[in-house]
């Protein structure tokens, strides 16, 4: 589809130059790919544009060409997981989103109104299918690749186990309106099945339990962990590595570059300037060639065929050189050639950062630059980093709270009876210092705001209370005032009575 002239003359107008003139100074190759619809020509060929392909550097620029399709992420995240400092940082995404409550002990609990289901709910998590043996390789997957996928086993008595299949193996089925239908796994890869076929293989699966290649679920038996944000209403979510791709590459090939120039280039060597006197050009070289066996090379009598045989013999660092001097004037000499000192740091460096910003976690983490984080800076992106473990955290929450309604369906309770919520403790302790130094700040302003404004106002537009909750509270104050009135008027009356003198007593006239 060609571009419209209206935007053509409103760019070239814009830039103050007519059309003609706007194709004739840009090059002929982008002038053509703009006639043709601001498609470039490499692309329409079947090969990705970019501009290292427009200096001839195709399979190159394929190599760095950052594919959007689901199974190729899959390959890149598995390979950016062999590269140290993104290894360290899956680590410590799963580290910080699975640490235990100190006061628990536990990295994820549940709570509810009702403590029946509370105690059930953590039961099955803690003893049934034991959550914290696998929250942590949990934690990294969904990091990784962005989507973890676990069917749910369940019997008579409840959810009773997880199995977790590899998300490479596994897709959503989805109508064409997107509402989930099921699961299907194919362990081939090749997932061609249709609406009509996947009907097929769950009827199947119902009546005859018959296992394959291609195995189909219901979308309640499969718990989909799936990391979304890049795109709005994904259906597969991204990786935290996803942004560090691009750079990734770069890095990758500027590394190599840099060793294989040090191993190839760097090292010293020696320039040995034979004297040949007065030999044409053949018997010249043919004496170098001699000279330069007598160095390089060692004769031996091989022992298994009692032939003469040569042997590379790269000098020690120990052997010296012999050099024939004639009336005291040197007429052969050596030198040491030094390798070239081909430093790209800087290159390194700024390629380095980028990834950092890319994973976004803070460099002292990665051991990177330590020693330039200031105490407050470090605790500034400790937060920042703290935020995004928790939309980790999130993530792992829904589908774990999708376990505990198919275990409470199973178990013959009515899930949307009961109020319960799944809880992970929070990665940062910083963070919740800062909660508290927040609402420690409200509060002195509802102090100061006491004297002019009711408690009501306070509650509602300090402390974001609704109406009604602020009613209960202040309904819950007075009667705690008035509890509290009743028993310090019961303390001074107690007071008082033991306080009061006591009247002696008449005694019989018996008695006296």
């Amino acid at each position: 589809m060609a571009p419209k002239k209206g935007l053509l003359e409103g760019f070239a107008k814009e830039v103050g130059v007519s059309i003609r003139d706007f194709f004739s100074r840009v090059p002929e190759q982008a002038a053509a790919d703009l006639r043709q619809g601001g498609i470039p020509a490499v692309e329409r060929a079947g090969m990705p544009y970019s501009v290292v392909s427009q200096y001839g550097y195709n399979s190159l620029a394929e190599h760095l060409r950052i594919d959007s399709d689901l199974m190729v992420r899959y390959g890149e995240y598995s390979d950016m997981d062999n590269y140290p400092e993104i290894t360290s940082c899956l680590d410590i995404f799963a580290d910080d989103a699975t640490t235990p409550d100190m006061e628990r002990g536990k990295s994820v609990w549940v709570t509810a109104e009702n403590q029946d289901i509370a105690t059930g709910l953590d039961t099955m998590l803690h003893k049934t299918i034991l959550v914290e043996d696998d929250l942590w390789p949990l934690a990294r997957t969904v990091a990784k690749m962005g989507n973890a996928f676990g069917e749910l086993l369940v019997s008579q008595q409840g959810l009773v186990g997880i199995n977790f299949m590899p998300p490479e193996t596994v897709r959503r089925v989805e109508d064409p309106r997107g509402n989930l239908m099921g699961f299907v796994q194919d362990v081939r890869g090749e997932f061609n099945l249709t609406m009509d076929d996947f009907y097929k293989l769950a009827k199947q699966r119902k009546v005859q339990n018959q296992a394959s290649m291609v195995t189909v679920f219901e979308d309640w038996e499969v718990v989909h962990w799936r990391l979304r944000g890049k795109h709005l209403r994904s259906v597969y979510g991204h990786g935290v590595i996803d942004g560090a791709r691009y750079i990734w590459k770069r890095l990758v090939l500027l590394e190599d570059a840099i060793l294989i120039y040090k191993l190839t280039r760097a090292p010293s060597r020696y320039a040995f300037y034979v004297d040949v006197g007065q030999m044409d050009a053949e018997r010249g070289l043919a004496y170098v060639n001699r000279v330069k066996n007598n160095f390089k090379k060692q004769k031996f009598v091989s022992p298994s065929t009692g032939k003469l045989d040569m042997r590379h013999n790269p000098m020690s660092h120990d052997d010296d050189f012999f050099i024939p001097v004639v009336n005291g004037k040197e007429s052969t000499r050596i030198e040491v050639l030094q390798g070239p000192d081909y430093s790209e740091t800087d290159t390194v460096e700024y390629h380095r950062d980028k990834l950092v910003a890319a994973l976004k976690t803070p460099r002292a983490y990665l051991g990177i630059g330590a020693d330039a984080e200031t105490k407050g800076a470090l605790s500034s992106l400790d937060i920042r980093f703290a935020r995004t473990v928790m939309r980790l955290q999130r993530e792992i929450r829904n589908g774990l709270k999708k376990a505990c309604r198919v275990h409470l369906v199973a178990s013959g309770a009515n899930p949307d009876d009961h109020d319960y919520d799944v809880h992970l403790s929070v990665p940062s302790a910083i963070l919740e210092l800062a909660k508290l130094e927040v609402m420690s700040a409200k509060a002195d302003l509802a102090t100061r705001f006491g004297e002019f404004v009711g408690t009501k106002w306070i509650l509602t537009k300090l402390f974001g209370y609704t109406d009604d909750e602020a009613v209960a509270i202040m309904a819950e104050k007075d009667d705690d005032l008035l509890r509290k009135a009743k028993i310090e008027a019961q303390v001074q009356a107690m007071i008082q009575s033991a306080m009061r003198p006591q009247q002696p007593t008449e005694q019989p006239p018996g008695d006296q």
